[in-house]
């Protein structure tokens, strides 16, 4: 049983890495989670800060 669930998942994130590296318009969705949370710590920082911190990280497709 432990055996076909650890198949079961590692067959659904093969099935999520090779969509993710054959088509790259899916990779926005996925990777959207990251780009979430890299902006809402960024304004966090910006509160900390008070001023505006330009990350060297890319957010939303490119854009900083």
């Amino acid at each position: 049983m432990i055996n076909l669930i650890v198949i079961a998942i590692s067959a659904i994130m093969f099935a999520l890495l090779l969509v993710w590296w054959r088509w790259p318009a899916f990779r926005i969705w996925i990777e959207a989670p990251k780009s979430i949370m890299l902006r809402q710590e960024r304004r966090f920082d910006e509160q900390v800060t008070g001023k505006r911190v330009r990350s060297k990280l890319l957010v939303d497709g490119g854009h900083a």
